[in-house]
């Protein structure tokens, strides 16, 4: 008989890979506007590098996710570290961005098993509330990852070199592959070996059609990926604006990580006694006031890191109710669905990739932005919160509205 993990493992492993997903995104952070000197180039491909990363970290899940439905969870997860290690130490060695911009994209292809698999190990072994209640957790402990992962790389760099950011990670990966290798345990029942590129894309695309799941899908990618990519371009806001150095603002991004967790917890202990629907959009509600207080700001001609950091603790709070409720119904959506259901791995890389994709279009797409102005912010979180918002009502709520019509009209058929 297959032995199983322990729950309490499982939850601790999850937690730690989520962790280390995020670690890896945002861990060098402080050190990105000063990279600029040393490699000699200009800020637009510096950003650049971080664009790279979050499309291998995105691209990578749905990778990952589908190998994990053939191979299972536990082959996937130590290939995709012992990839993600390489890449660090890679990164480590970089004396030009053109290497550092590909050592970045093979670590962060590496890194992003942990956000699906994550999602996938504990789907493989709980249900329903249970499940609600767990990602829940998880969502509240990984949100400060973002937060305390610049405070680590901060740290690091003011005691040595940005190189050496990247030696610590590849530390931590290799502890992981330890973990991996000698103590996680198989959770995928029934691996299919007969799956093929064929079929998975098969599985993909009834995943797609799904109007339930895109619904919450879209949605939960659309506003969280506004709080990623606010990680990225933190650093200039507050060290090239306000003029914080590079291991002191980052402790600033700990609030905004305790503002998501707060709404995490906070949606764990509604969902009891409230309709999950009525909890995202609550979560609007918070996101629009965030929205409207850099407005008012802007019509008052203030602007300072204290608005700044004020408006995403709100942004922060409403990422952290719209997280699990979408996570939990995006993936219960095709429990009855024969044609897609029984695909945890590739359902739950949909997601995770889904977010990190969406980061890397706006990071790229904001590159040339300046946000020197509070009307810029106010225009950034309020794009979000109204995509949002539109592809939950117009997929969830408006139950009217056909799916294939309307991605017919989107489409211009």
């Amino acid at each position: 008989m297959q032995k199983k993990n322990s729950h309490r493992f499982i939850n601790l492993f999850a937690i730690s890979i989520s962790l280390y997903g995020y670690l890896t995104i945002n861990i060098g952070l402080p050190a990105y506007p000063s990279l600029k000197d040393y490699f000699g180039t200009s800020e637009e491909l510096v950003k650049f590098s971080i664009t790279v990363l979050l499309l291998g970290f995105g691209f990578s899940q749905i990778i990952w996710g589908a190998l994990s439905e053939k191979y299972g969870r536990r082959f996937v997860i130590i290939t995709a570290i012992t990839i993600s290690v390489i890449g660090s130490l890679l990164t480590s060695l970089a004396h030009s961005i053109e290497f550092f911009t590909i050592s970045r994209f093979i670590e962060g292809f590496g890194a992003g098993f942990a956000t699906v698999l994550s999602r996938a190990i504990i789907a493989d072994s709980l249900k329903d509330k249970a499940l609600h209640r767990t990602i829940s957790n998880i969502v509240a402990i990984v949100a400060l990852a973002p937060a305390i992962s610049p405070i680590i790389g901060g740290e690091i760099l003011y005691l040595a070199s940005w190189q050496t950011v990247y030696v610590v990670l590849t530390i931590i990966g290799i502890l992981l592959l330890y973990s991996s290798f000698f103590q996680l345990k198989e959770t995928h029942k029934n691996p299919n070996k007969s799956l093929t590129f064929k079929k998975i894309l098969h599985i993909m695309s009834q995943i797609f059609r799904h109007r339930t799941f895109m619904g919450y899908f879209l949605t939960y990618s659309f506003i969280l990926s506004g709080l990623i990519t606010f990680y990225t371009i933190s650093p200039y806001i507050f060290i090239n604006q306000f003029q914080f150095t590079e291991n002191t603002y980052s402790y600033l991004l700990i609030v905004v990580g305790g503002s998501y967790a707060f709404g995490s917890l906070f949606s764990k202990r509604l969902i009891e006694h409230m309709n999950s629907d009525r909890i995202l959009e609550l979560g609007f509600i918070v996101a629009f006031s965030s929205a409207l207080l850099t407005f008012i700001f802007y019509l008052l001609g203030i602007y300072n890191f204290y608005i700044v950091l004020g408006a995403m603790i709100l942004y922060g709070v409403s990422c952290g109710f719209v997280s699990p409720i979408c996570n939990a119904k995006a993936i219960n959506a095709l429990e009855g669905d024969k044609k897609s259901s029984g695909h945890k791995g590739i359902t739950s890389s949909i997601l995770g990739g889904g977010i990190m994709i969406f980061s890397s279009i706006m990071t790229f797409a904001i590159a040339k932005v300046q946000f020197d102005s509070i009307l810029k912010i106010c225009i950034y979180i309020t794009c979000l919160v109204v995509a949002s918002y539109s592809v939950f009502w117009l997929l969830v709520e408006k139950k009217k509205v056909p799916f294939k019509n309307l991605f017919s009209f989107i489409l211009g058929k």
